[in-house]
């Protein structure tokens, strides 16, 4: 629903006009960088947890490519239920192995440590609020931070278009989308996916699909759109192909909610693309002791088979915008 990993150069000025030596290192200090995000949906429920760095001597692209400036060799790193007091402990393992690979970057690639927790064997409760504990050694507390668990999303919970309804655009007129969201949800990513089919002379029948970012970072449970977009996006984003015969299959309705703390990381424009991030500084954190990054939650909404209503589909074969895409 955004990770970025730190490493800090060092910055020396030489002040020429005055007789004093100034000191501009803090003496060393284990900061952790955090970005994880909970579930109620998910079985396993990974958290990234990375150490920033400095060095007055090493640059910091070189300092980048080690894993041992990457990852704290021995850390406790727990999700507490704070109603109950239960702690779950999470095991590291290498991302690379679960499908969860690092980004290209100037970060090192291998091994790509994250924390994992396996919920389907320790549920975690909707609505209920979770801390993320990280312990050095010694037990003393290095950072937490603490989110609500968002409810998952039911089927019945998009309202409009309703659970049986096709989608339908008009050239004039708006499509409406409304959603019961988790009280705590306060961001909203809303997509839609159109699959279809093309024919080409001699050549396989090929399925394929073309995503509709339709809003990001959206604040309410409720979002109206011209019809007419629909078909003006197609239209930028497939070839005009007169040898390629293209057949409308359905659609799939994708709504990614966020917590609070999403948004409030996203919205001073530090936001990343997740676990998956080759990493920089986050300005937001939720993260105590000094500790960076973000801990919420997320839930997502997906409703797949969805049909089109007669006119959308003659639109698609014989509007202006989208006519010269060839849909049969």
């Amino acid at each position: 629903m955004i990770f970025r990993i730190i490493s800090i150069g060092l910055l020396a000025t030489l002040f020429t006009s005055c007789s004093n030596d100034f000191d501009l290192t803090e003496p060393p200090r284990e900061i952790p960088v955090v970005y994880g995000l909970i579930s109620a949906a998910d079985t396993t429920q990974y958290i990234r947890v990375e150490k920033a760095f400095i060095d007055e001597n090493i640059p910091a692209n070189v300092l980048a490519m080690d894993p041992a400036n990457l990852y704290f060799e021995n850390l406790d790193v727990k999700i507490r239920h704070n109603r109950t007091g239960t702690e779950y402990n999470l095991t590291k393992v290498d991302g690379n192995t679960v499908g969860l690979q690092r980004s290209p970057g100037a970060f090192a690639q291998a091994p790509n440590f994250v924390y994992k927790l396996a919920s389907k064997t320790n549920p975690l409760t909707a609505k209920d609020e979770y801390t993320l504990i990280l312990r050095k050694p010694d037990g003393t507390t290095l950072s937490t931070a603490t989110t609500r668990l968002l409810a998952k999303y039911e089927n019945t919970d998009v309202t409009t278009p309703g659970v049986n309804s096709l989608i339908g655009f008009t050239y004039n007129g708006d499509f409406r989308i409304v959603w019961a969201a988790d009280e705590n949800a306060a961001i909203h990513d809303i997509q839609l996916i159109m699959h279809y089919v093309e024919e080409r002379p001699g050549m396989p029948v090929e399925r394929k699909s073309i995503t509709w970012h339709m809003a990001r970072n959206y604040d309410r449970s409720t979002f109206s759109i011209r019809g007419r977009e629909f078909y003006e996006f197609l239209a930028r984003n497939m070839d005009a192909n007169p040898n390629v015969a293209r057949y409308f299959e359905h659609f799939s309705l994708s709504i990614t909610s966020g917590g609070k703390e999403i948004r409030d990381y996203i919205s001073v424009g530090q936001a990343n693309t997740g676990i998956t991030s080759s990493g920089e500084i986050p300005t937001y954190s939720n993260l105590s002791n000094g500790g960076l990054g973000v801990f919420s939650s997320k839930s997502q909404f997906l409703r797949t088979n969805i049909g089109a209503t007669p006119p959308t589909i003659d639109s698609l074969k014989n509007g202006f915008i989208t006519k010269s895409l060839n849909f049969r």
